[in-house]
């Protein structure tokens, strides 16, 4: 079967005020979740590796994962590398058939992050293979940071514009304000410097750190311009906490397809919230003649 790139999936939505989640994957019942809620919903998936999560030499097994899995619905999905810190990364990526990369050089100056993204729109282009890239920084919701601080860190609508010229990238992650994984506060989002980007930016834009922020930012932050938001924390919860229950009861007469079944379904229940709440339920129509079309031959 063939994967739609990142750029093929993410076009339809492009100031459509609806978005696509992109959901983080490390096993074989998160991946089922992401494929089976997107196949119930008739929604398109992107489905993502995160280098931290799973080690190098692991990728294919999980790959091959993937491939079942959206195989078996025939759903329409972008496989794609998360946070990418290396071209290492990226290579081993395209020689296993991902359709999207995000090279992730955010905490570099911004000629040391053009750099490195041009290196890999060169190599992953050449394949036919999208790229994401970071501007400005996402950090982690558990660090203390003062305002100042992460105003620093926010995209600059004019780096941004230049970024993106100059790099040939097909999608931006840009920091308006979430944070990965969950807050200590309430965020506060940029919603002005999204219409800004919106403006000087004809790509699709990224929201990183899409766990933990209210829905009304959310939908606020789409209508505004954001086409695919990250999310692996509030999938992941979930999922850990049916496990948790799970083994709360006798391990003697526990099963294990029966635990992770129960995580499983967790994770699917609200993924599926997801997918209503970003409005992809129902869009998958848009892709599927692609798709089915490509895995018949594939």
């Amino acid at each position: 079967m063939k994967f739609l790139t990142m750029a093929e999936i993410l076009q339809p939505c492009i100031g459509q005020g609806w978005a696509i989640g992109a959901y983080d994957t490390c096993n074989l019942e998160i991946t089922q979740a992401i494929v089976d809620a997107a196949a119930a919903d008739q929604a398109p998936a992107i489905i993502m590796i995160y280098p931290h999560h799973i080690p190098q030499a692991e990728w294919q097994t999980l790959v091959r994962i993937i491939e079942a899995e959206v195989e078996r619905t025939h759903i329409p999905a972008a496989l794609v590398l998360d946070h990418a810190k290396t071209l290492d990364q990226i290579e081993c990526a395209l020689e296993l058939g991902f359709s999207g990369v995000m090279i992730d050089a955010s905490l570099q100056p911004l000629e040391e992050n053009m750099a490195l993204t041009r290196a890999a729109v060169d190599l992953a282009h050449a394949r036919g293979v999208s790229v994401e890239a970071e501007l400005g920084h996402v950090g982690q919701g558990e660090n203390v940071v003062s305002r100042d601080e992460q105003q620093a860190h926010l995209t600059r609508v004019d780096e941004a514009e230049r970024f993106v010229k100059e790099t040939r990238v097909d999608a931006l992650a840009v920091s308006i304000g979430t944070l990965h994984g969950l807050y200590r506060g309430k965020p506060h989002l940029d919603f002005e410097r999204i219409s800004q980007l919106r403006a000087a930016c004809p790509l699709p834009l990224v929201l990183h750190g899409g766990s933990d922020t209210p829905d009304e930012d959310l939908r606020r932050a789409i209508e505004l311009g954001i086409d695919k938001i990250n999310i692996w924390t509030d999938v992941r919860i979930p999922f850990l906490q049916a496990l948790k229950d799970q083994l709360e009861s006798p391990i003697r007469t526990l099963e294990v397809p029966e635990a992770l079944g129960a995580a499983r379904a967790a994770a699917t229940e609200i993924i599926r919230q997801k997918n209503r709440l970003l409005g992809s339920s129902g869009k998958g129509m848009k892709y599927a003649w692609k798709t089915i079309t490509e895995a018949s031959h594939g």
